[in-house]
């Protein structure tokens, strides 16, 4: 029996699963494939750095989703030439944050990770934008890389967060953007949200990222504006980029300004080929993750990874700590999922199981 492990760096001892998962094969007559896989959020850099030969990690001084100095790390590739950017190091959500709220949130860490990289001389660009806690359009970034945003009496915005989106009138380039729009911008994005409206960030995260009713409209009409004056700037109509929402709003920013293209995050990370190759010689893939609901299972990462494999008839199993409802994960093409909160036992049961259906 062939069978394709994948596991998301996002989830806790996520190389420990994998060191476990290779004693496990290595003891139970299983010929595996096990390779990391990333959603775009937290654990980006691992997913990159596990297939990057030759890599090096960079840390940078930031602003961290309260503007307060602090540090992340990227990666810059062997030749020098790309970034790895993680978004989430730089304003990821945390739900212990007692100071939630993606209205009062900063992405000026980003744009920060975004200029380190440029003075150390790439010019390619590969960012993961999911699991932010914010939404403002990208505005923080922008700012961060020299963009001046003005209210309609010519004054510079006093913060660039996504509360202040509605008072926005005009921009100012920044003075290295003709060498910004001559890089290349790649976003790794799980999120299919449109930029504003009912499938908008606002309207589908805020909330959970600590936003009240309130909130939530206020910035769902600032994203609104924001759509308006990217397309006066740029000429580039963000409302109908298929997910420009992602991020809050940050990967419609980057499309609009530097003509970045928003891919599957499964699909764009080094390894993805050896992912592809692993998924076409299988007997079944089994993906290990920290949770599995409908909504993850029918995100744009996760689909790309599990459709080819569907039309195959190949059986998908996942096994997480937390799962949703079975019948609506079966709906979206998963065979089967399973709670589980000792995930090596878990693996080692389902694969029992399986062999026992084989023989």
């Amino acid at each position: 029996m062939k069978v394709t492990i994948l596991y998301t760096t996002d989830t806790d001892g996520a190389k420990s699963i994998k060191n476990v998962a290779e004693d496990i094969i290595t003891t139970h007559h299983t010929t595996a494939s096990i390779l990391p896989i990333t959603m775009g959020g937290s654990g980006f850099l691992d997913a990159a750095a596990e297939n990057i030969e030759g890599c090096h990690c960079m840390t940078a001084g930031i602003r961290n989703r309260h503007a307060i100095a602090n540090t992340a790390e990227y990666l810059i590739t062997k030749d020098g030439k790309t970034a790895y950017i993680e978004a989430f190091k730089a304003c990821g959500f945390d739900p212990d944050d007692s100071n939630r709220n993606p209205a009062k949130a900063f992405t000026l860490g980003v744009g920060d990770l975004i200029i380190d990289a440029l003075r150390n001389g790439c010019r390619n660009f590969v960012i993961g934008i999911e699991e932010l806690a914010t939404i403002d359009a990208g505005i923080g970034m922008l700012n961060a890389i020299g963009y001046k945003i003005l209210t309609p009496n010519g004054n510079e915005l006093p913060l660039y967060r996504g509360s202040e989106m509605l008072r926005a009138a005009s921009i100012v380039d920044s003075e290295i953007a003709p060498l910004l729009k001559r890089c290349r911008f790649t976003v790794a994005i799980n999120d299919d949200s449109a930029f504003y409206a009912s499938t908008g960030p606002s309207m589908r995260h805020a909330r959970q990222l600590g936003a009240n009713d309130v909130t939530t409209d206020i910035l769902d009409n600032g994203l609104r504006n924001m759509a308006s004056l990217y397309f006066k700037h740029n000429g580039r109509d963000v409302s109908y980029i298929k997910g420009g929402g992602a991020g809050g709003g940050m990967a419609g920013a980057l499309a609009s300004f530097f003509n970045a293209k928003l891919k599957a995050a499964t699909s764009i990370i080094p390894g993805a080929a050896h992912i592809n190759a692993a998924l076409h010689k299988t007997d079944a893939v089994i993906i290990i993750c920290d949770s599995i609901t409908p909504a993850i299972a029918t995100n744009v990462a996760f689909q790309y990874l599990i459709t080819p494999v569907r039309r195959k008839a190949i059986p998908i199993y996942c096994l997480a700590r937390h799962t949703g409802d079975i019948t609506m994960l079966r709906n979206s093409g998963i065979t089967n999922a399973y709670a589980t909160t000792d995930i090596p036992t878990g693996l080692l049961d389902l694969l029992d199981s399986m062999h026992k259906k084989s023989d």
